[in-house]
C-alpha cells in the first residue's frame, strides 16, 4: 500500500480483518495531506455523519457538524493505530518484476505481489503556465500552501479559481478585512440548507453519491468542480452575490499575465448565471422528490446569501498589479495526481492510472481513494470505505485462490530486497 490517508488506511483495515499480511508505506506522516495541504481554519464541507470509515462514525450531536482539520487528523491517527503503517518511507519508483513488483524507496528496495495506489488523486497543484509571467517579487501560493490571512504579506490578494477552496479562502480573507479580488470560473453552487435539511442530507437521500461511474455519459462531469459551499461557522451558503456584498471584487477568468498587467475574460455574468442555474436545478430536484414521495418537508425557501446583487457593473478585463496593490496571488486552480513514481504502463493522459472500479489491467495493481473510483462519492470520506472493502475483498480472494501469493511468502515480513 502506498499512502496512509483515509483510502490506504481503510484498505489496510480490511486486509488486516481478512488476515492478509501487508504493509502501508507513507512518505511523511499518517494523514499528511490533511495536515499540510489544508489551511488553518479548514473544515469539512460534508457533515460529520457522512464520515463512514469503519469504527470512526460520530454519533449525532457528539461534535461539530463540520469537522475541523485537526479533528480529521486526530481521527485518522486513531484509525491507523494497530495497522502496519511505516511512516517516513517514500516510494521513489515501482516497476513490474518477474514475480510482481519491485519498489525502490528511501530505505531500500521492497518486493511485492500486490501494490495499492492510495496516495491520492488530488495531491499535485495544477498551476497555469501564466504564473511564470508574473513579477518575481509577487508572493504566489496554491490552495494547499495557503494558511491564513495573517500569514500573507500586506496588500490586496488575488484568488484565482472559484471552486470550493477558492471561494472559501476569498470568504475568509474578506472577513479578515483584506482587499480581495476573485478571478471566477465556471463552478456550480448549491444552498447549504433547503427545505429544512442540509444539502448533503438531500444528496444522500436522492442517491446522487451512489451514482455509478459507468452511468455517466458526459466525461465533462468527471472534471466538474465540487459546488461552492462552506462548512465554516456551522456551515453556510457561498454565492457570488454574497461574496460581492462582503467586499470581494468579482472578475472573469484570468486569461493572461505579462508582468504588471493582468487580463481577464468577459465570462463573469455567465459564471454567475451558471452557478444560479445549478442551484435552481438542485432545488427543483428536491421539490420533485418531495412531491413524488409525499414526505413532509417545509415549503421551498431561499437563503439570504443567494439574493441578487443589484446594480452590478461590468468587470474590468485589464488590471495593473501595482495600481491594485496586489501583493499575493493564491492559485485555487485544482489538483492532480502525483504518482510519477509508478513505472507501470497504466497511466492515462492526465497522469491518473486507468482502472475499472479500482482494478487496473496490470495484475496485482489497484487504485483506492480516487474521485469517481466507482461512484460519485468515492473520493470523499462518505464513500471511500465501500471501495476499500471491495478492493480488499478482491485482493483476499486472489490470495486465497492462489492467483497471488500470500504476503508472508512474497515479502517474508516485508523483507527489504537488496538493502
Amino acid at each position: 500500500m502506498v499512502g496512509a490517508g483515509q483510502a490506504g488506511l481503510t484498505v489496510s483495515y480490511y486486509l488486516q480483518a481478512f488476515g492478509v499480511e501487508h504493509v502501508v508505506l507513507e512518505r511523511e506522516r499518517i494523514a499528511e495531506s490533511w495536515r499540510s495541504a489544508r489551511w488553518d481554519s479548514f473544515t469539512l464541507v460534508t457533515p460529520h455523519w457522512m464520515t463512514r470509515l469503519p469504527g470512526c462514525a460520530l454519533a449525532p450531536g457528539s461534535g461539530p457538524d463540520f469537522l475541523p482539520r485537526s479533528s480529521v487528523v486526530a481521527m485518522l491517527e486513531q484509525f491507523g493505530r494497530g495497522l502496519p503503517v511505516r511512516t517516513g518511507v517514500e516510494v521513489i519508483a515501482a516497476e513490474a518484476g518477474d514475480r510482481g513488483y519491485e519498489l525502490a524507496t528511501t530505505v531500500g528496495r521492497y518486493a511485492a505481489r500486490v501494490v495499492v495506489i492510495a496516495s491520492g488523486g488530488q495531491r499535485r497543484p495544477v498551476i497555469p503556465a501564466l504564473a511564470s509571467r508574473l513579477p518575481a517579487g509577487l508572493h504566489q501560493c496554491d490552495a494547499g500552501q495557503y494558511r491564513s490571512p495573517a500569514a500573507l504579506p500586506p496588500g490586496a490578494v488575488l484568488v484565482v479559481g472559484s471552486g470550493q477552496s477558492g471561494t472559501q479562502i476569498a470568504d475568509e480573507l474578506a472577513a479578515a478585512g483584506c482587499e480581495v479580488l476573485l478571478a471566477t470560473s465556471r463552478v456550480p453552487r448549491v444552498p447549504r440548507r433547503y427545505r429544512g435539511r442540509d444539502v448533503h442530507e438531500w444528496t444522500v437521500e436522492l442517491g446522487l453519491y451512489d451514482q455509478p461511474t459507468e452511468a455517466i455519459t458526459d466525461p465533462a462531469q468527471f472534471r466538474e468542480p465540487h459546488p461552492m459551499l462552506s462548512g465554516a461557522q456551522g456551515g453556510h451558503t457561498v454565492s457570488y452575490q454574497q461574496l460581492a456584498r462582503d467586499g470581494v471584487r468579482l472578475l472573469g477568468r484570468l486569461a493572461d499575465a505579462d508582468q504588471d498587467t493582468l487580463r481577464f475574460g468577459p465570462e463573469l455574468p455567465g459564471h454567475i448565471e451558471y452557478a444560479d442555474h445549478r442551484a435552481g436545478q438542485f432545488r427543483r430536484m428536491v421539490d420533485d422528490y418531495v412531491a413524488r414521495t409525499g414526505i413532509t418537508a417545509p415549503e421551498p425557501d431561499t437563503d439570504p446569501a443567494e439574493r441578487p446583487q443589484p446594480g452590478s457593473t461590468p468587470s474590468p478585463e485589464t488590471l495593473s498589479l501595482r495600481a491594485e496593490r496586489i501583493a499575493t496571488v493564491v492559485w485555487c486552480t485544482g489538483f492532480g495526481p502525483d504518482i510519477g513514481w509508478l513505472r507501470v504502463p497504466v497511466l492515462g493522459s492526465d497522469g491518473s492510472p486507468k482502472h475499472q472500479r479500482g482494478i487496473t489491467v496490470a495484475p496485482g495493481l489497484y487504485v483506492a481513494g480516487y474521485p469517481w473510483l466507482s461512484n460519485r462519492g468515492s473520493g470523499i470520506l462518505y464513500g471511500v470505505a465501500a471501495d476499500a472493502m471491495r478492493i480488499a475483498q478482491h485482493i483476499t480472494a486472489d490470495v486465497r485462490k492462489g492467483r497471488i501469493e500470500p504476503a508472508a511468502r512474497r515479502l517474508t515480513e516485508i523483507q527489504t530486497v537488496g538493502a
